[in-house]
């Protein structure tokens, strides 16, 4: 065998690991958590967080007088809002800058990885619940996976995605203090 059959053979086989269960749903949770962690960074390097703190206790700040004012009707304080508006959809309008820059960077070589694995997993399961959602939803079935007779309900790539990518993404950006809901 010559060195790039040899290496297309490794290639098929860590390929053939990837793709069988319960690895394939493994996988998927480092690919997501490699996939955060690596927006994590860069959102940390790009972005001012202390800048960003203190643009968010201002915005917290006018939303607590804004709903003091609408409460109590008080004509003096719904004026000091009213005037304080739009200064307060500035500084949104910055911090949403903020969020969205990193992504330039990050955008489309994750969209790469996406389309590579979906193309990769197809419409095979990744991931096993251990319960069968289809029966009180049948529209699930096709859609977001199919029945694994006696195993439960086997999820494709994209709902496996987007479930691990969501739970181990958000636990990623509260460690580096990027979440939204940690900063204030």
């Amino acid at each position: 065998m010559d060195l790039f059959s040899s290496l297309a053979q490794s290639i098929t086989d860590g390929l053939s690991l990837i793709t069988t269960m319960p690895f394939s749903a493994l996988f998927v949770i480092i690919v997501g958590m490699a996939l955060a962690l690596v927006s994590s960074i860069i959102t940390a390097k790009l972005t001012d967080l202390e800048e960003m703190q203190e643009k968010m206790e201002q915005v917290k700040e006018w939303r607590n007088k804004y709903n003091e004012a609408r409460k109590t009707m008080d004509p003096i304080l719904l004026e000091e809002v009213m005037a304080e508006q739009q200064r307060i959809l500035r500084i949104q309008t910055e911090m949403m800058g903020s969020r969205c820059k990193p992504m330039l960077i990050f955008y489309l070589p994750f969209l790469a990885i996406y389309y590579f694995l979906s193309g990769l997993y197809g419409l095979q399961p990744v991931a096993i619940l251990p319960f069968n959602p289809q029966d009180a939803l049948p529209f699930l079935e096709g859609w977001l996976g199919t029945n694994v007779p006696g195993s439960g309900f086997g999820l494709y790539f994209w709902p496996w995605y987007f479930l691990a990518s969501l739970s181990v993404g958000n636990l990623i950006r509260r460690l580096f203090s990027l979440d939204p809901g940690s900063m204030t």
